[in-house]
């Protein structure tokens, strides 16, 4: 029996296929071109034909491609209809929502047990991880996401903005709070390999631009990166929305008399644009958005001592 064929590289091929274009059908699947052509070349691999011409501009369908279309795109449609058909029934409302884990724990359950309380009717499901969710394919509605937004394919909405202080653990604190490049040098700096441009950006603002760690650990994951700060590994940027659990536990504090600085990035409620009018899910964003306008503009890392 010969394997599945997966059916999001059928998708990704019938967007490819009707649009003509690589480019397009990222945008409008939310994946980069390189994910786009990767995922045709596999399926091409599996069916053993070539489905497209590729010239340097554009694309065209070979005989196989075209038949393939006829035969798949049909059945994509029938997919999407199905599942629009029960996603629009007024008795299932269920918003499948995916975030990273710590913003997960530390801003949205509280704020997704209240919304709880005023919507019964409507059940979220929450699912925590740290990559980016394919919007292509799969029961995800919408994301919480971090960065500076334009994601190809997806509307992004700006939820949060963000301040970034440095952390460390209480016994790393230096005597002078005055940050200068020889109190940084005592210090391994932490960083998170997706936003190493936020300690340029810090040490610029505090008047140290310029400085190069002598030493500078990274991790793929924020939460690593307080616990790997908590247990005295290095100096840390915390970030609003995320840090203050450990601030308010005592297992992290901020070592220097220096302001936070705003990040380039922000938290961004993405989806896909056919969803924008679903009653659940405008609910769902009301009520974030909601929140987050109560909060008095971006939260302040407590600096003083």
């Amino acid at each position: 029996m010969s394997r599945p064929i997966p059916l999001r590289a059928v998708e990704t091929f019938v967007v490819a296929a009707r649009a003509l274009s690589l480019t397009i059908a990222a945008r409008q699947l939310g994946l980069t071109t390189s994910a786009v052509s990767r995922r045709i070349t596999d399926l091409e691999v599996e069916l053993g034909h070539d489905l497209f011409q590729r010239h340097n501009r554009r694309i065209e369908l070979t005989p196989a491609g075209a038949c393939y279309l006829a035969s798949v795109g049909e059945a994509i449609d029938r997919i999407h209809a199905g599942s629009d058909a029960l996603r629009a029934d007024r008795g299932a409302k269920v918003v499948r929502l995916s975030a990273v884990p710590s913003f997960a724990s530390s801003w949205l359950m509280p704020r997704l047990a209240r919304f709880r309380q005023l919507r019964p009717d409507i059940d979220v499901e929450l699912e925590t991880n740290a990559d980016l969710i394919d919007f292509s394919i799969g029961d995800v509605h919408a994301g919480l996401r971090f960065g500076e937004g334009g994601w190809p394919g997806l509307v992004c909405d700006h939820l949060l903005d963000v301040e970034v202080a440095p952390v460390c653990a209480p016994d790393l604190a230096p005597l002078s709070r005055k940050v200068t490049a020889e109190a940084l040098d005592r210090f391994t700096i932490l960083s998170v390999v997706p936003v190493l441009g936020l300690w340029d950006d810090w040490f610029k603002a505090v008047g140290v631009g310029g400085y190069k760690p002598k030493r500078l650990k990274t991790f793929d994951n924020i939460q690593v990166l307080y616990e790997a700060a908590a247990a005295g590994m290095g100096l840390a940027l915390g970030g609003t929305h995320l840090i203050e659990p450990y601030l308010d536990a005592g297992r992290l504090t901020q070592p220097f008399d220096a302001p936070a600085v705003a990040a380039r990035s922000s938290w961004y409620l993405v989806y896909r644009p056919r969803d924008r009018n679903w009653p659940p899910l405008r609910a769902l964003s009301e009520a974030l958005f909601g929140e987050a306008a109560a909060e008095t503009g971006p939260a302040q890392l407590a600096l003083a001592h």
